[in-house]
């Protein structure tokens, strides 16, 4: 991988997937970064050379090998499908991820999804892809049945405006004086508190990210009839996706098999149960870690701790793992 374009360069995914490219052993010739008309000219450094964002524009991606798209909706339907004309195109958003014919990607758990890609390839969204990670290994040996889920999201998972409303908010309770939230990317105050929605609440009562750990987790998981329970959280925490699940399996489980499984597991690190783990461990790593592996209320049932770095694993992790699987699947035809 050496012809590399990033749209969203500015964002904090984009940035972490900088980060993550310059720290690896990719040998980057041609490094291009885009950007909305806001943050067109800023200045990026890579490997101790500067380079300037430009402006997002189709053109800017030809004789590229892979192009990543950390950008909204939006865009994402303006350009990607345009851009997957002249190269593979690894997406963020959620545009494309329930497609029929775009692979919805977690290299751990169904690499095999790529196969027949038509050059758009969906990152999940970042709660969805810890879960399965950690659930495909136990699915494999015990059937899963159905998961009970509720999630608890760092700020991050909302954008750079999130995280600064955040920073913004804890300076005015530091001083216990209330915050203006008349700017706030949410809908309530964040700081000192707990949001029971995340993205917009449609007719049914769900949220839009409560829709997402449903239906991705079937689709990537291959369970078109997983019945999976879901409420999604915003909590006041900087960076790190945490969820307390409940998994009922087709077999009874016994707790040292599970832990054997997920001792195993690609991409899983399991953390002693009377360990605290919280999102301050899984900053800045790439795993997924699970604690707190307890038996439920029937022999069918476990209960987990899972918590990840959602701009790492739940983001830029992921796409550039896919990204070495597209480039060893060219390499092998």
């Amino acid at each position: 991988m050496k012809r590399v374009g990033i749209a969203g360069a500015t964002g904090l995914v984009g940035e972490t997937l900088l980060r993550l490219l310059e720290s690896s052993e990719y040998e980057i010739e041609d490094l291009r970064l885009f950007a909305s008309q806001k943050s067109a000219g800023i200045m990026v450094s890579f490997r101790d050379q500067e380079y300037e964002v430009k402006e997002l524009a189709v053109d800017g991606f030809q004789g590229l090998e892979i192009a990543f798209f950390c950008l909204e909706n939006e865009l994402a339907q303006k350009f990607v499908p345009a851009v997957a004309k002249l190269c593979p195109v690894i997406d963020k958003s959620s545009q494309f991820r329930l497609k029929d014919d775009v692979p919805l990607v977690v290299p751990e758990v169904n690499p095999g999804a790529l196969s027949g890609h038509k050059n758009i390839i969906a990152n999940p969204n970042c709660t969805t892809i810890p879960l399965v990670v950690a659930l495909n290994p136990l699915h494999q040996e015990f059937g899963l049945k159905e998961v009970f889920l509720a999630s608890y999201q760092s700020v991050s998972g909302a954008g750079r405006a999130a995280l600064e409303q955040l920073y913004y908010e804890s300076e005015f309770f530091v001083l216990h004086r209330q915050p203006d939230t008349g700017e706030s990317p949410f809908p309530v105050q964040i700081v000192d508190n707990v949001i029971p929605q995340i993205g917009a609440v449609d007719e049914s009562g769900f949220s839009a990210e409560e829709k997402k750990t449903i239906l991705e987790t079937k689709k990537i998981l291959g369970l078109a009839e997983l019945a999976v329970n879901s409420t999604c959280v915003r909590v006041p925490v900087t960076v790190g996706h945490c969820l307390a699940v409940t998994c009922r399996f087709e077999k009874a489980v016994d707790l040292a098999g599970v832990r054997r499984v997920l001792q195993k597991a690609p991409g899983v690190v399991l953390k002693p149960d009377r360990e605290p783990l919280t999102p301050v461990v899984c900053r800045q790593r790439n795993e997924v870690f699970v604690s707190r592996v307890r038996a439920g209320a029937t022999a069918n049932d476990l209960n987990l701790w899972i918590v990840a770095d959602n701009l790492y694993k739940g983001a830029a992790t992921n796409a550039l793992q896919i990204a070495g699987l597209l480039l060893k699947n060219s390499e092998g035809l």
